[in-house]
Order: structure tokens, then sequence, then C-alpha cells
């Protein structure tokens, strides 16, 4: 089994092979001196950098949010209008039903507050089948986390770009590696990616002016990491331990 598989986690690689989709800066210097013609030719190293990579799950994922207090969700019991609702979860995290008061909601996905519900009503009904639809759910939030003053999560209106949520988060601490900063993220398609934001040279103002051009998405995670850390492998690592670092909206499960 190669260390892709054991790891969980691919990059963009070529046909056959476990690496990365882009040299790193050594590699690329390497394949330009294994060109013919390129020997004898100088070449300024930083033109030669490569990218930073973009490392993906080698799975698909998909976000299940957990309810909250104040979220308004509909209770649908086939075949069983009579029990069916369009209730408000309370500011106890409960939510009452015919038959049924002080269920607990806050906390839970729609899919387990259903399977919860089907439990509670198969005393009373025969074989009930739920289901339970958000309708009216909190506003769209982005997470800074790491090497940060305050590490939050904070509305997505107030914090459209990196320089935005990395200043609601009261900037970078003396150990935070602020040209390595990287956006976690779960695509359309599925797939869970951790994208490092790409710092041009530029002295000082180089990596501030990266992140205020870089754009987030709702549920995005900015992630600071600290000096001297492995970007590439021990993002995934670090997402397992968000819940105990930051109260998430969701969890991320996998799909078949």
């Amino acid at each position: 089994m190669s260390w892709c598989e054991k790891s969980g986690v691919a990059g963009r690689r070529p046909a056959g092979g476990c690496g990365w989709r882009r040299f790193t800066g050594l590699g690329a210097l390497i394949a330009v001196a294994l060109v013919p013609g390129c020997v004898a030719q100088r070449t300024d190293v930083e033109k030669l950098a490569a990218k930073p990579e973009i490392v993906q799950s080698a799975v698909r994922f998909q976000k299940e949010y957990f309810l909250f207090a104040g979220d308004q969700i509909e209770v649908s019991v086939w075949r069983v209008p009579e029990v069916s609702r369009t209730v408000i979860i309370g500011p106890d995290g409960k939510i009452s039903l015919p038959l049924l008061q002080g269920v607990q909601a806050s906390g839970l996905t729609a899919r387990e507050l259903a399977e919860s519900l089907k439990k509670l009503y198969s005393s009373r009904l025969l074989n009930p089948e739920v289901t339970v639809i958000p309708i009216t759910v909190r506003q769209p939030v982005v997470y800074v986390i790491g090497d940060v003053k305050n590490p939050t999560a904070m509305p997505y209106r107030n914090a459209l770009t990196a320089m935005q949520a990395i200043g609601m988060a009261g900037g970078f601490l003396r150990t935070g590696a602020e040209k390595d900063v990287t956006i976690v993220r779960l695509s359309k398609d599925g797939y869970l990616r951790a994208i490092p934001i790409e710092v041009e040279a530029g002295g000082q103002p180089g990596p501030y002016l990266a992140y205020a051009l870089t754009q987030l998405e709702p549920d995005d995670v900015v992630f600071v990491p600290e000096h001297g850390r492995a970007q590439a492998v021990r993002f995934f690592n670090d997402l397992i331990l968000l819940p105990s670092q930051l109260l998430l909206n969701f969890k991320i499960v996998q799909t078949l």
C-alpha cells in the first residue's frame, strides 16, 4: 500500500504515481538541470519556485449541519400528517410534537434527529418513517484557527476575504507562519482540499496583499500554522482536532 493510500490524503498526481502535481522548489531545480540545453543557462531560483500544492482527500465527504436553538425545522411523519409539524427549536435546545414532549434537537444533525424521533414514535406508531428538513438556520460562517490571537467563527458576510477573517481573529501570533496560511474547504465535488494561499515575493506587504485578494466561501476554515510545520501532510490531521478548538456548525461525513 502506498503512502497516499495509508494516509487517506492524495495530491493531484500524475498517472501511475503517488507524487504531487507540482515539483517542490528543489525538485524543479533538479528537473531543469536534467533538461538538455538548460545546464549552461543561469536561472533565477525565485522564478523556479513551485506554486503551493493543493492537497486533496482520497475520498468524498458531505456536510451535515448541526441544529441549534432558534432553527426552524419541518418534521414530517409519512402517512401520519396529524403528528407532522413545522417547529422552532427552543432556547433549551428541545422541540415538542404531538405525542412527544421535550425532545432534544440542538447539537444533532437533521438525520440524527429523524432517527431519534423514529425510535420515540415506534412505541406509539407502526413503522414510522420520519424526515427532518431544516427550513431556517443560522447564517453561513467562516472559521479561523491555529496561531492567531482569537481562534473563532464569524459571519461570512463580515469575512469575505482571508485578510478580513484573520483580522477579526485578532491577527497572527508571533509563532504563526504568516506566509503559509491555508484554506481548508469542502469543494462542490465532495473532496476536502487544503489550499495554500500563494504569496508572491514583495517583502512585508506580500502576504497581506495576497490574503486581501483571496476570496473565501461559506464554511471555509482559514488555518494559520506555526512556523516550521510540514503544510501539505498535516492539514487533515489538524482538521480532526477542529471540534476541540472550535464549535463547528457542521460535521463532515464520508460518502459512499
